[in-house]
């Protein structure tokens, strides 16, 4: 049996940690404007490259690499967002109403892909327009849940 000195020792270093792990505790809401931000970047890349291949300043390859890549973090930050352990700061219809217009953000990402691809300009230009709606629906979310806003 160890000595009751280094008990006590052990006790406070573990009490220390968990301290420690408690105060570092992020809250949901901060994980899903974490998260939230990182497909408002890849939107705005998205966006970026389309406008770039509509005025012809960049190839047909790296726009549609670069959108299949975009449409690809979009995903996986859909993932990350759904796997976000609610807490009180944040309900499910918050949760679920943020995972459908990443959704919608990664399937206009997509079609702006498929239209470089078929080269088609007017149908990029019509799918940046509708991008951008759907980017502003993002930053109203943010702000009705109070998180930053970009």
């Amino acid at each position: 049996m160890p000595e009751p000195g280094k008990m006590a020792s052990v006790i406070n270093c573990l009490l220390i940690l968990a301290l420690l792990a408690s105060c570092s505790a992020k809250t949901s809401a901060e994980d899903m404007d974490k998260e939230t931000q990182n497909v408002s970047s890849w939107v705005a890349t998205a966006n970026m490259v389309g406008d770039a291949w509509i005025r012809d300043v960049v190839p047909n390859k790296y726009a549609e690499q670069t959108l299949k890549k975009a449409q690809q973090e979009l995903q996986k930050e859909k993932e990350k967002i759904d796997e976000i352990k609610l807490s009180k700061d944040v309900s499910e219809d918050d949760k679920s109403i943020l995972l459908a217009e990443v959704l919608k953000l990664g399937n206009k990402t997509e079609e702006i892909s498929r239209a470089v691809a078929q080269k088609n300009r007017s149908a990029v230009r019509q799918k940046l327009i509708e991008l951008a709606a759907e980017k502003r629906s993002l930053n109203k979310l943010r702000k009705v849940a109070g998180q930053t806003n970009e």
